[in-house]
Parts: structure tokens; C-alpha cells; sequence
């Protein structure tokens, strides 16, 4: 039996998408046809999601491990949006949320921790965030429920399922918060013509 070592090769592009304002495509080749628009285009969208990614949100699986450095910038609600508490860092101590699959796993007992990133003007912030799931067909079964209680779940699901039912209602969610805004945005469109 004859063996062939092959060498795996791989082509890496790495981009860093900086500040709008600190962006320079010159050095940037136009080769092949196109290109610099391209990654221009690409850079504008990747910091539109990395903003999204910024704004309140849970995450999915049972739990969430932060280590932020001293600038922080983690915070979070347990009104739904009415206050945000900023979560002071502390010296080699991880912050522990709870995620969408503890939450369904209590059968809503325990809440999925809301938060968002507050971003310093003056200072850089790193943070470092590992995610504990279950894999893509695990089984989700529900605590029981106490009487007076809501279920979150009433049936067992796998956690691909759940995170399906996730993503549809976050993706609901944003085309709902967009509408507003649009219609927002006109009704104000209006107002400022009225008062001119």
C-alpha cells in the first residue's frame, strides 16, 4: 500500500475592518475586476452587523463564561430595557450568564440573562467569552411546571430546534424594530416639513 503525504494548503485573507474614519483603500488592489469595491462594500456591512451584535441580546446556549478586562462595558436588564446596570469587572473573576437553553431548561424559572456591549470612546475593551451547548441533537426536556406557573416549553425539543424558534423570533423581532423605525423616521420626515 502505497501512501502520498499532501500538505494541506490553505489561502488566508486576513481583514481587519477598521473605523470609517481611519479607512485608506488605496493601498488596496483593484485585481481582480472589482475588488476594492467589493471589500469596501463588505467592510460597511460587517460593521453594521458588528453593531447589531452590540445591541441587547441573550445568548443561546446553557451558559456564557465572560472574562472582560478593567474598561468592561458588559450590561445588563432585568426590566426588559427600562435599566441597564453596568457590570463592574472584576480581577480574574468570570461573569456567568445564563443562556436560552438554561432558561428553557428551568422551563422559565430561571431567566435568560439580557445584555449588551457598551462600547468607550477613549479606551479599547477585550473580552474574552466561551459558550457552553449542548450539541445539535440533544434533547431539551422541560422542568414540570408548579401550579399558578407558564411553561416556556410544553413539549421536549433537540436544542437545533430550539435554536431555530430562536433565531426565527430574533429575525421577527428586528424586521418589527426596523418597520418602527422606518415609520418613525417618516412621521418625523413630516413633522420637520410641517415645522419649516
Amino acid at each position: 500500500m502505497k501512501v502520498k503525504v499532501v500538505r494541506d494548503s490553505r489561502e488566508i485573507v486576513t481583514y481587519f475592518s477598521y473605523l470609517v474614519s481611519a479607512r485608506d483603500y488605496s493601498p488596496w488592489p483593484d485585481k481582480p475586476e472589482g475588488w476594492r469595491a467589493v471589500t469596501k462594500a463588505y467592510s460597511e456591512q460587517l460593521m453594521q452587523l458588528g453593531c447589531k451584535l452590540l445591541e441587547r441580546h441573550t445568548d443561546l446556549g446553557t451558559i456564557s463564561l465572560l472574562l472582560q478586562d478593567q474598561v468592561g462595558g458588559l450590561q445588563a436588564t432585568r426590566d426588559g430595557d427600562k435599566t441597564w446596570i453596568t457590570v463592574q469587572p472584576v480581577d480574574r473573576a468570570f461573569v456567568v450568564n445564563l443562556g436560552d437553553h438554561g432558561h428553557y431548561l428551568s422551563n422559565g424559572r430561571f431567566k435568560n440573562a439580557d445584555h449588551q456591549a457598551a462600547v468607550n470612546s477613549n479606551y479599547s475593551r477585550l473580552s474574552i467569552a466561551t459558550f457552553q451547548n449542548p450539541a445539535p441533537g440533544a434533547i431539551l426536556y422541560p422542568l414540570k411546571i408548579r401550579e399558578g406557573e407558564n411553561p416556556v416549553m410544553d413539549e421536549p425539543i433537540t436544542f437545533s430546534e430550539m435554536y431555530k424558534r430562536k433565531m426565527n423570533k430574533d429575525l421577527e423581532l428586528a424586521k418589527l424594530k426596523d418597520e418602527l423605525e422606518k415609520a418613525t423616521h417618516k412621521s418625523c420626515e413630516g413633522l420637520e416639513e410641517i415645522l419649516a
